[in-house]
């Protein structure tokens, strides 16, 4: 006798033992009863198909050379298709046969004739494999149901970072602007769908040009609420000096812009810094200021003589309240490309030294025509498409587009 200890912990299985020998089907049927299982028994495959319509049973123990027509024709509920187990009854097949029939899945092999206690070890063989198929079934509808939330999710992600991103292009000025000799364009091009360089440039009161480019530390759309909020204030502060004629705040530009902006972003705990090269060009003076919030690489002077990176320095915005930004002037000349990146330009170039990457610079960009679109070839970069950083590009020309 065996130990009730040795017998499966869930005793209200189904069992169907097909068999056309009857000493077989009863000594399954004393032995498995007498441990609490639910007993069907059958004496050929159509009785067997009857009875498991009726029963559908977890177990089947039924003659090896049965097991596979059984089970193609025992139909099985939906929850238990891929869990239903045989134990396979053998007498005098060969060796090979065995092999094979323990290699089939869901299926195990007794010899017959067999004790109670081989028996109820491959009964317990046979659920305890059930157990775990029926466990990773669930695991991986787990697992499907939770890919296809999370495509759902990545799907509503990507719709409003694709929202985000048009709101965002919709924000930038028209380019290229040709008003002979004056010509003015930017690029963005972004590693990810939101980005946090930004260009934007605003004529007013028909003298000056406002301007500048911004690079938003970190990426996506948090970076992209910051470029939103900076161009939302500049907005304000030349509408408002446009409407009252304010020629001379117009020609202080840009005073004070960037320690607005510090201000904001300070009083508003965003968590954000951001480097500028912001500035002002008096088209009838033909006068350059500028300022410069660590602003790398600097911005590009090319002239008929030459290029130069124009001189300047001052912290990032955003970092520490207070403080004041220097402002410089440089008188330009008759023709002339200002020219101006965001540090995502340094990750594409060739060299990783930054004195090397600004000789590089110097040399390709001298004699770069005013044409927006030609820049970033030059500098070797032809595909925009996989970037680890934002490229922004800013273009101010005079001289190159007469009327």
């Amino acid at each position: 006798m065996i130990s009730s200890t040795d017998a499966p912990a869930v005793q209200r299985h189904q069992i169907l033992v097909v068999d056309d020998n009857p000493r077989v089907r009863s000594r399954a049927a004393t032995y498995l009863r007498r441990h609490g299982f639910e007993v069907a028994l059958a004496s050929n495959i159509e009785q067997a198909q009857v009875l498991a319509d009726q029963d559908h049973p977890d177990l089947v123990i039924c003659k090896l050379a049965w097991c596979d027509e059984l089970a193609e024709c025992i139909p099985h509920k939906p929850k238990k298709k891929h869990t239903l187990q045989f134990i396979q009854l053998f007498t005098n097949q060969s060796l090979e046969a065995v092999l094979q029939a323990f290699d089939r899945d869901n299926r195990d092999c007794l010899p017959v004739p067999f004790s109670e206690r081989t028996l109820l070890l491959a009964i317990n063989r046979a659920f305890e494999r059930r157990h775990l198929i029926a466990n990773n079934l669930r695991s991986r509808r787990r697992l499907l149901r939770a890919n296809e939330q999370l495509e759902s999710s990545l799907a509503a992600l990507q719709a409003d970072a694709m929202a985000g991103r048009q709101m965002q292009q919709s924000l930038l000025p028209p380019s290229p602007i040709v008003r002979p000799p004056y010509y003015y364009a930017r690029k963005i091009c972004p590693s990810l769908y939101l980005s946090g360089d930004f260009v934007n440039y605003a004529p007013a009161l028909d003298d000056y040009l406002l301007f500048y480019l911004m690079d938003v530390s970190g990426h996506g759309a948090s970076s992209a609420f910051v470029t939103v909020m900076v161009r939302q204030l500049m907005r304000r502060i030349v509408r408002r000096h446009v409407r009252s004629d304010d020629h001379q705040a117009l020609a202080r530009a840009p005073a004070g812009f960037l320690e607005r902006i510090n201000g904001v972003i300070c009083d508003n705990d965003l968590e954000k810094y951001l480097t500028m090269f912001a500035g002002s060009i008096n088209m009838r003076e033909n006068r350059l200021r500028y300022a410069i919030g660590a602003q790398l690489p600097m911005p590009l002077l090319i002239t008929p003589e030459g290029v130069e990176f124009l001189p300047g320095r001052g912290r990032p915005i955003g970092l520490y309240e207070g403080g004041v930004w220097d402002i410089y002037e440089r008188e330009l000349p008759e023709k002339y490309i200002l020219l101006a990146f965001s540090d995502g330009v340094l990750e594409q170039l060739p060299n990783r030294n930054i004195d090397e990457q600004e000789a590089f610079m110097l040399e390709r960009l001298r004699g770069c025509p005013a044409d927006i679109d030609a820049v970033l070839p030059l500098l070797g970069i032809d595909n925009v498409e996989d970037l680890s950083d934002d490229i922004a590009v800013f273009m101010f020309a005079r001289g190159h587009h007469e009327i």
